[in-house]
Formats: C-alpha cells, structure tokens, sequence
C-alpha cells in the first residue's frame, strides 16, 4: 500500500521544537572543515562547520551553487574522495542502541562498513547514475538487503524488497524491470527505497528532485515525508531551493561561501529570516503554496574559495552590508530559535556600536538595514 503524507505545516513551530528538544542527539558536528586539494592552493569548501541533529529530524541545506552543501553532505557520509579531504573537525554519531558516541570523520573504510545502508544511506541527485543500468531492479535491492543482513534467504529479501518498492508506489512487478526500463520519477523513487533497504538512523539527500518534473517532485517529497513519518529516520535534505525546504523541513541551514550563515526552524526562517542572505535567497525562488509575488534574483556571483574577500563573504553583495562587514568575519552566534552571523542580528555589536557603522558605499543596490518588521533586532 503506497504510504500518503503527513504534510509538516500539520505541526505548529512551538510543537516542532518541543518535539525537537524532547529528542535526543543522532549526529553531532564541531569545528568540520573539508578541503579540496588543486595545484593553485587548497580551496576550503566548508569551513567551521558546527550543527546538531537530531533523530527523526528533516534538517534542509540550502545555500546557491559552490556554497559547499553537497560538500557538508558528502562529508557527514564519509562519501568524499580526493581531492576532497575533511581537514579538521568531528563527525560524531550517536547510535541508537546506546553504545558510545563514535567519529565518523576518524575511522578507517573498514570500520566505516558496517555503519553504511544499515546506519547512514544516501540518496543521490541522479538516479542513472546510482542505479546499475544492466542489473535487473530486485537483484540490486537483495544485494543491499543480503550484503548487511545473510541470515535472510533470498526469497525473504526479494519480498523485502517488494515491500519498499510499493512503500514508494511502484508495483513490485518492476522488481524484474532493469532500471532504463523506468521513468526517471520512479527510478529516483527506487533509489528511495533502496536507501531505506536496511533501516538506516540517518538518510542523506541530495537534491533528490532536481531532475524531475513538479509534479513528480511533489510526489516524491510526499512520500519521502510519509516514509520518514512511518519509520523515523532523520533526513538531511541538499538543495538551492528554499521554498522547498520551508516545505518540508523542520530546520534549515543556509551555506554562503564554505559557511553556515544562518540556521533556524524553517517558520523562522520563513517569517523573519535574520541573515540578509537567507532574505535574498527567499525573494528569488517562488513559494510553493503562497501567493504568486514578484522574484528578484541577488546581484553579482558567488565568491571564489580561493579569494575570499576580507570581511564576511556576502558583503560585496548585501544591500545592508556596513563598513565592518568588509573588515571582520561575524560569528554564528545564538538568535531566537537558531543561529546568525550577521552583525544585525547576532549581537556582536552593540547597539551604540551599529549605529556608528555607516553603510559601505561600494554595494550593488542600496545599502541600508533591511526594512522586514524584526529582522534587524
């Protein structure tokens, strides 16, 4: 029977993080930094990276392309490969049988194995690319069954299989179908149900949706949210779309240049985003259940990780940047219901002290602290 959504709107805020603070810790991340290695200098794609998961959680990571969320994903699977290597930092994971906290980011492959599919699984963004096209459907989900589990026969893992599949509205029949045999929707559809083949504590997505039509994007992100419902994995979901992460998420984290700039409860971020980035990111993706508005995309580019600008990384590109922004890095620091790094909102400074800041003059657009009701306090 194919599972139906429990869409997240159903839960007020005040309920998300009673529930959130009731539950304990699944992966805890301090002070992670990964590095790319090239020839012109090593390039840190993520940088002091330091958040909390908890279990049954559906934490989003949005941020536009080169922010280094595919990189923070990659990394908390152990999935990265030179010249990718995470440079500092901890990876710790809590397993759900009590026994002591482990760190990811120091174990070796052969200690990592037992800990993939059965602990943490991964959804990737191509389903072609994660399938194998010249092996039949059901020999890759016992595989995957059989591999973490050999007590079960094979009869027992292909009607484990059968299971999944129908759990994600795919006739089990298609268990002998080869993957170029499917749609692209059901083939992203099956690698949802391949990644949940053995149970995992944790989920990795990443952009599961981008190659789909809307139509089949809503489908699967409602059945995502109902098997997540069902079994309660937590879910990191990778993607630069923020309207869809309101969506679903119960937090969400914004990434600008190797950073986490802003990390919130999704109705927060929603209704009064503190950071102008998460702002920006907000004016330039269309809500998916709101009213039509008017999009403004966010002048300039990205920043190269090889020539970071001094200050904080947005403030060639923030209307509300001030003079200290392009001299001093703002930390992460506690706001209402999340985190900020922005000197307009994470406390550094003074109140005395902002209004002494004058706007820098060398912004694209006009440099003034936003107008949104609340964003600035």
């Amino acid at each position: 029977m194919t599972l139906t959504t429990v869409p997240k709107n159903l839960e007020t805020e005040s309920e998300i993080i009673e529930r959130l603070e009731n539950s304990s810790t699944l992966l805890d991340v301090r002070g992670l930094c990964v590095d790319y290695v090239t020839e012109a200098g090593n390039i840190r794609a993520c940088d002091d990276i330091n958040l909390t998961l908890k279990r049954g959680e559906i934490l989003g990571v949005a941020g536009e392309s080169a922010s280094g969320k595919s990189t923070l994903l990659n990394a908390l699977g152990r999935l990265q490969r030179m010249p990718a290597a995470t440079s500092a930092g901890e990876i710790r994971f809590h397993p759900t049988d009590g026994t002591e906290s482990l760190d990811l980011a120091a174990l070796t492959e052969d200690e990592l194995r037992p800990y993939r599919w059965t602990k943490i699984s991964v959804v990737m963004q191509s389903a072609m690319a994660s399938l194998n096209p010249v092996i039949r459907l059901g020999e890759q989900f016992t595989d995957v069954i059989r591999t973490h589990d050999p007590r079960l026969t094979q009869e027992q893992a292909r009607d484990q299989a059968a299971d999944l599949l129908t759990m994600v509205g795919i006739s089990a029949d298609r268990l002998t179908a080869f993957p170029f045999q499917l749609s692209g929707g059901m083939q992203q559809r099956a690698l949802i149900a391949l990644s949940l083949a053995c149970d995992p504590d944790l989920v990795l997505m990443d952009e599961p949706t981008t190659a789909v039509d809307v139509v089949m994007q809503r489908q699967i992100l409602d059945q995502v949210l109902a098997a997540q419902e069902r079994l309660g994995f937590a879910v990191v979901f990778v993607t630069h779309d923020l309207s869809l992460l309101l969506e679903i998420s119960d937090r969400i984290a914004i990434m600008y240049g190797g950073k986490i700039v802003e990390i919130g409860t999704a109705a927060r971020l929603h209704d009064s985003a503190k950071h102008p980035y998460t702002r920006a990111l907000r004016r330039a993706f269309p809500p998916l259940s709101e009213p039509v508005r008017r999009l403004s995309g966010i002048s300039g580019s990205p920043p190269d990780l090889l020539d970071l600008p001094p200050g904080c990384a947005f403030a060639p590109r923030c209307e509300s940047a001030m003079a200290i922004c392009h001299q001093r890095v703002p930390e992460l620091r506690d706001v209402p219901d999340g985190r900020s790094a922005c000197f307009l909102s994470n406390g550094e400074l003074s109140e005395s002290e902002l209004t002494q800041q004058l706007p820098a003059t060398s912004n694209p657009g006009p440099s003034s602290r936003p107008a949104e009701g609340g964003d600035h306090q």
